[in-house]
């Protein structure tokens, strides 16, 4: 069973890197997040009034930062001077909390790494909005459309696809978004990516992907560990001013 022995899985904000430990090789990260297998090919660029246009502070060029990315333009937006490269040298030192699954098969350890877990996400944008930076886990939807309505962007994170190991289940590939946008006509929701374009998904397909799907085809020993650094279903974090 020699397919556990070096390996990673990134999640483009949301890290999870797996390697069996003692690890004699470097762990190895994408550096181009945002290749098309990342991006639903059914979302559609939207110039839609009812989108909030937000300030475009860079693209993300590494593998974890998604959230400090999507942090960076609400900060803009709210007036702070930052970017994507200052929200980021202030997240990074906390990106990796190491917690360790012994594989079964072969009794050795896993290191499972998760990088910029909501908490992580909020504190650091509490350095420019204080208490006015909120986190919600098991947010309704209605809630997020009126929030995103009422003018408040909110960063989401959702579930981009998976990574299948045997015997054990998914990898969930997690990931922050801007939302920007709900037209309860259309049954869309609008967001924006950390590659700075804008897109949209249906009501359905935004709900699915929100919902993370822990519960469903997710390892128990894999769902505890993003549990336990914070991960829920249908978090957001946003700006309440």
């Amino acid at each position: 069973m020699n397919f556990f022995k070096d390996f990673t899985l990134v999640l483009t904000g949301l890290v999870i890197a797996i390697t069996v430990t003692p690890a004699s090789s470097a762990i190895a990260t994408l550096k181009y997040p945002h290749t098309k297998q990342y991006i639903d090919q059914n979302l559609t660029a939207s110039g839609s009034s009812q989108v909030i246009e937000l300030p475009d502070t860079g693209t993300q060029n590494d593998s974890w930062s998604c959230g400090p990315n999507s942090a960076a333009r609400l900060l803009r937006y709210y007036g702070h001077d930052v970017d994507y490269a200052t929200v980021r040298a202030a997240t990074d030192k906390k990106l990796f909390l190491p917690q360790k699954m012994r594989n079964p098969f072969n009794n050795q350890w896993i290191e499972v790494r998760t990088g910029t877990p909501p908490q992580t996400l909020q504190q650091v944008m509490q350095r420019w909005e204080g208490d006015r930076v909120k986190k919600s886990p098991q947010t309704s939807f209605n809630r997020l459309i009126n929030l995103v309505r009422s003018g408040k962007p909110a960063i989401a994170l959702v579930r981009v696809g998976s990574f299948q190991i045997p015997y054990i289940g998914s990898i969930p590939y997690l990931h922050w978004i801007a939302v920007t946008g709900a037209d309860p006509v259309q049954q869309q929701i609008y967001y924006t990516d950390t590659n700075s374009q804008v897109y949209s998904l249906s009501y359905k397909d935004f709900q699915s992907r929100w919902n993370l799907g822990l519960d469903r085809d997710v390892s128990n020993a894999i769902a505890n560990i993003l549990k336990s650094n914070g991960v829920e279903a249908r978090t957001i974090v946003w700006i309440d001013r």
